[in-house]
């Protein structure tokens, strides 16, 4: 009876998340805007060395707290995509300005692992029974009791919100993410009023239009977010950054060639692209490293 409890956890275990995995993929998705609220980390000893597991956690358009499988990869007040499964609402995947994380198991994954443990668990009954337990046996009215008791305890685990299957929504309070004043005890950098041009020795800089969509000809993915563009003039530039100010609802990032775009800002003229916040407020245009910049008034 031990040894079908355990067949039945072991292979009820596999078709569960198996037959949640193959649902999250083939049934539709739902994408969800958010930022990014918390980002932290914690390093345990284990016995192949040092764990960093993350914690991050990220607050929707609708201010709800959503937890992503994300690791390090996006900073406090990001803005993020994030692909929700229609059904259990599990994250997917997450994309930001210049990654995607995927957080769904491939397919070749997942049947790998389902065939090992598989074959595991009848190895292991195989080497305790001996050959006392053929496959007729399991169709008996003492052993399909117990080994459905493991199915349905495995699936129990793997399916509902109290085991794996918890969505990706967290409870909690909206999280303040004002940066405007942060890192600036300093004091603010000259600003340069609207349609005006920052000059920095052989540097120059204006900005002559602004839309708050995407470009045309821009891939399909930015159309996801919130999207200022602007159309830059630029000379002797080099490598100096370009950044949109940040605001209470999170910190802009720029988009690299914005996305493909035709006409993408060459350092001399074009387009530059940022993905904002739910409810960002044009600001500035910040041109430099802090300490060594000046604002745009946009």
């Amino acid at each position: 009876m031990a040894g079908l409890i355990v067949l039945g956890v072991v292979l009820g275990f596999l078709a569960a998340f198996v037959g949640r995995w193959a649902a999250e993929g083939l049934g539709g998705t739902h994408v969800v805007r958010a930022v990014v609220s918390e980002s932290d980390f914690t390093i345990t000893e284990g016995q192949n060395g040092p764990h960093t597991i993350y914690e991050v956690r990220a607050v929707t358009e609708d201010r709800r707290v959503i937890e992503l499988p994300v690791g390090e990869e996006f900073r406090r007040g990001e803005p993020v995509v994030a692909r929700l499964s229609s059904l259990t609402d599990r994250v997917l995947s997450v994309r930001g300005a210049r990654a995607e994380v995927e957080a769904h198991h491939t397919g070749e994954k997942i049947a790998a692992m389902s065939l090992g443990g598989l074959l595991l668990a009848f190895g292991v009954l195989a080497m305790w029974q001996g050959r006392r337990l053929l496959p007729g046996r399991l169709g008996t009215a003492r052993a399909v009791p117990s080994f459905l008791a493991g199915v349905v305890l495995a699936s129990f685990v793997v399916l509902t919100p109290v085991g794996f299957g918890g969505t990706a929504y967290r409870p909690g309070v909206d999280p303040a993410l004002n940066l405007w004043k942060y890192g600036r005890e300093a004091g603010d950098p000259p600003a340069v009023g609207r349609g005006g041009t920052v000059v920095a020795g052989e540097l120059t800089l204006r900005v002559t239009g602004i839309q708050p969509r995407p470009p045309e000809g821009a891939a399909a993915w930015l159309s996801d977010f919130h999207v200022l563009t602007l159309r830059a003039e630029a000379r002797g530039l080099g490598d100096t950054s370009l950044k949109l100010s940040a605001d209470e609802h999170g910190e802009p990032r720029r988009v690299d060639g914005c996305a493909g775009a035709p006409g993408a800002f060459d350092g001399t003229t074009g387009l530059v692209c940022f993905v904002v916040p739910p409810g960002y407020r044009t600001g500035y245009l910040l041109v430099g490293e802090r300490g060594h910049e000046a604002w745009l008034t946009l």
